[in-house]
Formats: C-alpha cells, structure tokens, sequence
C-alpha cells in the first residue's frame, strides 16, 4: 500500500445515521433505500453505535421481533469501534482484519466525519485485498464443530473472548450463543 496514504483519504464522506430512539424500522428502511450495508447510531454529532446488515438478521428477524418495536439502540453493536481520520490507511486496514469489521466509522473527537468500508479499501489499493482475504480464511478455517473454540473478537458484540464458536458463519461468544 502507498506510504502516506491515509483514512481520510479513502472513507466514504456520506454516513446514514439515525438515532438511538428512533426504530430499528427506520435504520432499515434507509438501508434498504440506499442499499447499504449500514448505519450509524449517533445522539446528534455523537457516534454511539453501528447497526448492520448482520445485526438486523440476528437481534431481530432471526428472534422475530418487530422492527417497528424495536429502539435502535437495543440492537446496535457498542462500543463503537472507530478510526481517526489521520490514522494510516494501513493500520485502519488491520485494524478491521484484527476485529473482523467490514465497515469502521471514523470519528475525530467525538464527530462522526466518515466511514471506511472493504470496498473503499479495495478501490485505494489491490495490495488491502490481502489483509481482506486473510480475514476470510480464518473465518473459513474454525470448523464448525461443538468442541473447537478460538480466541478473538465477537461478531455479534464485538467483544474479546476466549470462547467463540462458529454459528452459521459468525464467531459467536457464549453470551452471544445462549441469548
């Protein structure tokens, strides 16, 4: 990847927010508008949260609960994991490998001003494509079996843990399998 190259360089400048009150409809409906894969939960400036694709399958359809019903902030994934704007392109890129993030939000101070996504990293620079398919083949390497759990990052809360385990593609903590 080209030296000097930074988050600001590459994020996407538009972000679709809605916030922690509003329905998880709402969030749903814009996502579906705009065919994005996201939104981000934020109280004014403030980003709070991110709602995904994959957290509307899971908190929501998946339990068969009515979006209408549903607050944005009872499903969105927090803490939000974030980048600055100046941070190197490079890091941001391992650093969503590392956590296994599709899509990092970029916050200066507390001010939501972006969002850096696979794509955007993939139109900056072939050479990210790697550190994106690095993520894949570890994903496609935990079997799917009831004895075998890793240590990393949570898909579904996005929290550290020593015991995940393959559910349906995702690498789901204990909490997050039992609930």
């Amino acid at each position: 990847m080209a030296v000097g190259i930074s988050v600001s360089d590459a994020m996407r400048k538009s972000v679709v927010t809605v916030s922690p009150e509003d329905s998880v409809d709402k969030a749903l409906k814009a996502m579906v508008e705009l065919d994005i894969g996201c939104v981000v939960v934020s109280d004014r400036e403030k980003p709070l949260g991110i709602i995904t694709d994959s957290n509307l399958l899971k908190r929501v359809f998946y339990q068969g609960s009515d979006p209408k019903k549903i607050k944005a902030k009872e499903v969105m994934s927090h803490p939000l994991r974030s980048a600055p704007p100046n941070m190197d392109l490079e890091d941001a890129a391992k650093l969503m490998r590392d956590l296994k993030l599709k899509r990092l939000p970029v916050v200066d101070g507390d001010r939501l001003v972006g969002l850096l996504t696979e794509t955007e990293l993939i139109r900056i620079s072939p050479a990210v494509y790697d550190i994106i398919a690095e993520n894949i083949e570890i994903r496609s390497n935990v079997p799917e079996t009831a004895e075998t759990r890793v240590a990393g990052i949570c898909d579904s809360c996005g929290n550290y843990s020593e015991d995940l385990k393959l559910v349906n593609g995702l690498l789901l903590c204990s909490t997050c399998r039992e609930g």
